[in-house]
């Protein structure tokens, strides 16, 4: 069943009131939290109550990240938010100009005689032909069926991915939009263990395989401790918080990165080598209001095999 949302505000129209009505379907069938997502995809929750309420347009990080850590068929949108996105910055279409009358063609004189024959004079402008209000006509049809031939293509975009969303998929690589999902490709890991220390999981990619390894509380605050098999590093970070509070993940080498909460509700730190299974790993959370009362979780080494 559905979250009770509230209304989509009325100034969200088209290509972006769909994208919101999608989005929300995909939080929906997940069946997760804005306070789960927000901590999966490392944006917080005020970010994605915008988003799921067409308070604001979604970012195509913000949607890939969604992808990777909630739902694969939220790639599918991406075409939807492109046309959201020139829809919400293109001009408006002015109006096109008037059709002018073509006027009628003067009656075809009796033929003279030749004393009425007058002489042969140049031609004035008031003989022109109608040829310019004819071309002028010419023009303003172009135009209808350029912007009808826009309007078609937009409804066909908007309508595939409504229906492919909208059919039941037992594999997330089904086609979509009459395409063939590539073939997964094997890379290297964008840095491992040592190579990884300082950098941000998120723009590395090693969010991608991401486990949380244990989590703890402090007040309301939820402290995780995450790891990436393919980077071998660790990171800290935590949800519920607010404003100055701040999660540090340290490892039995010395080593420790802070997640500190500037804004929002949550955030996350740099990684830290997490490569040797010997090196032991914890999180400690410190709220903000009450510095001395921190907790930290269990001291954990990287699961074998991993």
């Amino acid at each position: 069943m559905g979250a009770n949302w509230r209304p989509i505000p009325d100034d969200v129209r088209g290509h972006a009131r769909r994208l919101t009505e999608e989005l929300r379907g995909i939080k929906d069938r997940s069946g997760l939290s804005l306070t789960q997502i927000g901590a999966r995809t490392h944006y917080s929750k005020a970010s994605w109550e915008r988003w799921f309420n067409g308070k604001r347009l979604i970012t195509e990080q913000a949607l890939e990240s969604l992808a990777i850590t909630v739902d694969e068929s939220a790639r599918l949108l991406k075409p939807l938010l492109e046309l959201a996105l020139s829809e919400e910055g293109a001009p408006a279409d002015p109006a096109a100009p008037p059709t002018p009358s073509t006027a009628p063609a003067p009656a075809t004189p009796a033929p003279a005689t030749p004393a009425e024959v007058a002489p042969t004079r140049p031609a004035s402008a008031d003989d022109a032909s109608p040829a310019p209000a004819a071309a002028l006509q010419a023009g303003g049809w172009r135009r209808h069926l350029r912007t009808a031939a826009i309007a078609a293509c937009s409804a066909l975009v908007g309508g595939a991915v409504g229906a492919y969303l909208a059919a039941p998929s037992s594999s997330p690589t089904t086609q979509a939009l009459g395409t063939h999902a590539p073939t997964p490709v094997v890379s290297p890991p964008p840095c491992a263990g040592v190579g990884c220390d300082g950098k941000d999981p998120q723009s590395t990619g090693c969010v991608k395989d991401e486990r949380v390894l244990t989590t703890d509380h402090v007040g309301t605050i939820v402290i995780y401790l995450h790891y990436s098999p393919r980077c071998h590093a660790a990171w800290g970070g935590l949800t519920n918080a607010g404003p100055g509070d701040k999660a540090t993940v340290f490892t039995t080498t010395g080593d420790q990165q802070t997640a500190l909460v500037h804004w929002g509700y949550d955030n996350y730190s740099m990684m830290v080598d997490a490569s040797d299974p010997s090196i032991g790993l914890k999180v400690c959370g410190t709220p903000a209001k009450k510095p001395n009362e921190g907790v930290c979780t269990l001291e954990l080494s990287v699961p074998a095999g991993s």
